[in-house]
């Protein structure tokens, strides 16, 4: 199993590093790119929400890996935590709403989504995307 892990400060600017790593490691392990593209748009996401909700200076950790026929992102924080979101689909919320869009939007940019928090104790956010054979390349979202 191949694996990159990163430690990016808290802060909005070193979103792109993650970014960047994953779509060098996702282009190295044969990800079509409709799929990169929905995974590195997911990933902005999970890092938007640890430096957004987190509330601490600590790092947040990005592990990056090639799994079987999966590209999986791991976003780790170590901040305030908060009860994890309930299992199934997720809606987006009301038009005009300011927040509450992040988690939606992973979900509906991924094939998996887990989140698992506690207050308190930070959260670990797992993305994921499925290589597709290149029969499926034309369909992928």
């Amino acid at each position: 199993m191949k694996v990159l892990q990163l430690r990016i400060p808290p802060l909005p600017r070193y979103a792109v590093a993650a970014r960047s790593a994953l779509s060098i490691f996702a282009g190295e392990n044969r990800l079509a790119a409709a799929d990169l593209e929905n995974l590195v748009f997911a990933l902005g996401e999970a890092i938007a929400n640890a430096i957004q909700h987190a509330r601490t200076a600590e790092a947040i950790e990005v592990r990056i890996r090639a799994d079987g026929d999966c590209v999986i992102v791991t976003v780790t924080d170590r901040g305030q935590g908060f009860a994890s979101p309930p299992r199934g689909p997720i809606p987006l919320p009301h038009a005009f709403a300011e927040v509450g869009r992040g988690f939606a939007i992973m979900q509906r940019c991924t094939d998996f989504l887990e989140v698992q928090s506690d207050p308190g104790a930070g959260t670990v956010v797992t993305l994921g995307r499925r290589r597709r054979d290149s029969q499926e390349l034309g369909t992928a979202s």
